[in-house]
């Protein structure tokens, strides 16, 4: 009786390494591409967020100025009031 030579079984470990070895490999590639485009989105919403923030403080500052000038006194100067002499004067 002969066994199987042992060379047999070592290309099997060796190719079943280096089948893991490549998944392994492009789940990383998968992963790190993943992670690119979480960060992307992150930053899109960071952004996107600061945008609508100064969006709203314009708004405020827009709302406020036509507030002063629809309501306030300074926008339409006023006539000074008509004064009356104390004495009248004679025709000759």
């Amino acid at each position: 009786m002969s066994a199987e030579p042992p060379e047999d079984i070592d290309r099997a470990a060796i190719e079943a390494h280096a089948r893991r070895t490549v998944e392994q490999t492009a789940l990383r590639k998968v992963r790190k591409a993943l992670d690119a485009i979480e960060n992307a989105e992150d930053a899109r919403r960071r952004s996107l967020r600061k945008v609508l923030i100064v969006c709203a403080l314009l708004a405020a500052i827009g709302a406020w100025f036509l507030w002063g000038l629809i309501f306030g006194g300074g926008g339409v100067p006023k006539t000074p009031p008509m004064q009356v002499p104390a004495t009248l004067q004679q025709k000759p």
